[in-house]
């Protein structure tokens, strides 16, 4: 539990971030048969899938696998199917890494 905890209380820090950076919220923990994505956000006409990480140690290696990332993807392209009004969007997939004590860590075109 309270892992979890950490990982809701990480996806809103985040949130926050990307609010103060001018992104608009559309999903908060999207989820489909597929997979789940912790946030999606707008800015301008590029959507971005944002991956959150709760760590408590720098260990950043191999954080998201090869198969994460496919099944976020495979959940973006849902997303986009059932929201036709963002097909002509640009996308792009982040990884914010949260920390103790800072600042989040967002990787832009993380993959």
């Amino acid at each position: 539990m309270i892992r979890y905890k950490l990982g809701v209380f990480a996806e809103y820090l985040v949130l926050i971030y990307y609010i103060f950076k001018m992104y608009k919220i559309l999903y908060h923990r999207y989820k489909t048969k597929v997979g789940e994505i912790d946030l999606i956000m707008l800015k301008n006409k590029q959507l971005v899938f944002i991956e959150v990480k709760a760590r408590k140690n720098g260990m950043h290696e191999h954080i998201v696998s090869h198969n994460q990332q496919q099944r976020i993807s495979r959940t973006a392209e849902l997303f986009i199917a059932k929201n036709n009004k963002y097909a002509n969007y640009d996308l792009r997939f982040d990884l914010a890494i949260v920390e103790p004590f800072k600042l989040p860590q967002i990787i832009k075109n993380a993959w």
